[in-house]
């Protein structure tokens, strides 16, 4: 493996996104650190306060890891969370089928090689955490999962009911089966294909949460370096993290007030919000178990199915029974943080976004933002493609165009021999030395001039027969070169967006073995995510 940076600006990243790794000032006030600066991280870790009870989530912690079978130094590192200097850093997403994408390996090794940097300059413990997003409900998206094949790349998608449900509460069931067997068609037949279907087997079966199958993969990756799974939906762990849930009620109006006003302040700056800020950032689960969203005008909240509750009575409700209520993406940061000592959250361009409209919504809450640490963002580059990359004359990023204008492009590009011209000019010259062989030949003989005529036409003959073959020839070498153009574009800009995107990390394992992102953490341990990053495996 080997490691080359790549602008960010050169590939499909938001402006706002750019803007914050060059760390601009027009936003620095909608965040709270510098992440590439050690100075801006000391002074922020130093002031750091964690709002919640160590005690109590040292506990919660520990608990909530038994169900995916974890190891002993996931335990360290929760014992280690005890200590009253010790803070987290943490990542986390949706509990996609088989891990996900590329991007779940990109924040996880982030977070882990961050914790070991930053427990160095710090001199206090900093311990890695996943947050499972269990509350989360947008199946459609948990469902797919993209492959690259040896030929192309497919998205396959795991069927399911239409219901709000939390995706960490899904269970696998009947047509798993079927997707289990279309993924394992599709992926290429290597070395490590069945010890990776028996990994995979041991975590997803019918009958398995999704929280339980992902978190147990994360930690069959990842819990040899320390790694710690977080998540909310459970009855102890919304009680721990009440607060945040309550404040959302009882403080709706400014709630509202605080994160409007960031993001009217992030749009007067040039750039965008990435979520419309609603009345409410609350969600209901109703009795089957469905995520409600809750609209509050007045005093009055409701659901859309029907469901009604004034301020107090929703108030009241929320301290009873906590466990039914749910965190829309402004509000899940503060219970993630509630729950852990966050000092700083590892996040992709969408998050941090995100984060952008969130300062004025955490001082609000009496609780610190985190640094936004931008997870590592890279292009995995195979052999196989590498070599043809060189072939062409175009850089990495350029394939993010449709592909019909870099076919334009490589034929505007490659310096193409002019066949009709230099045949004219062959045909030219050999039939002006003819006619002078043919006219000394008469002086010999008068008779042979025939013959001679003859000799001449057969050459130019020949000429056109081999200017067929040139142009031929030609084809064949440009329709290989636009079948590489449309080989390289299918495997670094998948479905016409970025790699890490789309595609299943698995795809990666089953073709360089379950150690590859071992060795990826080797390969990025002194680099920084503040560019893109070019991997050639």
């Amino acid at each position: 493996m080997d490691c080359t940076p790549y602008p960010f600006h050169k590939l499909p990243f938001s402006d706002l996104f750019c803007s914050y790794i060059r760390q601009e000032d027009s936003l620095s006030p909608f965040f709270s650190a510098n992440p590439f600066n050690e100075e801006s991280i000391r002074e922020y870790s130093d002031g750091f306060r964690f709002a919640g009870d160590r005690e109590t989530s040292v506990e919660l912690l520990r608990d909530f890891q038994e169900q995916f079978g974890a190891r002993q130094p996931t335990y360290d590192q929760i014992d280690r969370l005890a200590d009253p200097e010790a803070v987290a850093i943490v990542t986390g997403q949706q509990l996609m089928i088989y891990g996900g994408p590329l991007f779940t390996i990109y924040k996880t090794i982030t977070a882990i090689l961050y914790a070991r940097r930053w427990e160095v300059l710090l001199g206090r413990p900093v311990i890695p955490v996943f947050w499972l997003a269990d509350e989360d409900h947008d199946f459609p998206e948990a469902a797919k999962l993209g492959v690259l094949t040896n030929s192309d790349f497919q998205t396959l998608e795991l069927a399911g009911d239409d219901l709000d449900v939390p995706v960490g509460r899904r269970l696998l069931g009947d047509d798993f089966e079927r997707f289990r067997a279309e993924l394992f068609d599709l992926l290429p037949e290597t070395d490590f294909s069945e010890p990776l279907k028996g990994v995979l087997d041991r975590f997803y079966k019918k009958g398995v949460s999704f929280r339980q199958a992902f978190g147990s993969l994360m930690l069959h990756l990842f819990g040899s370096e320390g790694l710690v799974l977080a998540g909310s939906d459970t009855p102890e762990i919304k009680q721990a993290v009440l607060n945040p849930l309550l404040n959302s009620a009882e403080k709706h109006r400014e709630v509202f007030q605080r994160l409007e006003g960031q993001s009217r302040d992030l749009e007067a700056s040039g750039y965008h919000r990435q979520a419309v800020v609603q009345s409410s950032n609350l969600f209901f689960l109703d009795e089957t178990g469905g995520r409600q969203k809750l609209d509050v005008e007045n005093t009055t909240w409701s659901t859309g199915n029907g469901e009604s509750w004034s301020s107090p009575e929703l108030i009241k409700q929320i301290s009873e029974t906590p466990e039914r209520f749910s965190p829309n993406v402004f509000l899940r940061p503060l219970v993630q943080d509630r729950l852990l000592p966050t000092l700083a959250y590892v996040g992709g361009p969408g998050e941090i976004a995100y984060y952008a409209q969130m300062k004025a919504l955490y001082s609000g809450m009496d609780q610190q933002m985190p640094v936004i640490l931008p997870r590592f963002s890279a292009s995995l580059i195979e052999p196989a493609i590498d070599r043809i990359l060189e072939k062409l004359p175009f850089e990495a990023g350029d394939f993010q165009n449709r592909i019909e204008d870099l076919e334009s492009a490589y034929i505007e590009k490659v310096d193409r021999l002019d066949v009709e011209t230099l045949f004219t000019d062959w045909k030219e010259q050999v039939s002006t030395i003819t006619s002078k062989k043919v006219e000394q030949i008469k002086t010999i003989d008068p008779t042979l001039s025939t013959a001679a005529d003859k000799a001449g036409t057969l050459f130019e003959n020949e000429l056109n027969q081999l200017k067929g073959k040139v142009y031929k020839s030609m084809k064949r070498e440009e329709e290989i070169q636009l079948n590489r153009i449309r080989r390289i574009k299918e495997n670094l800009f998948p479905d016409n967006g970025l790699q890490e995107r789309s595609v299943g990390f698995l795809c990666y394992m089953n073709k360089y073995g379950p150690d590859i992102w071992n060795r990826l953490l080797e390969l990025l341990e002194d680099q920084t995510p503040d560019t893109h990053k070019l991997i050639r495996l």
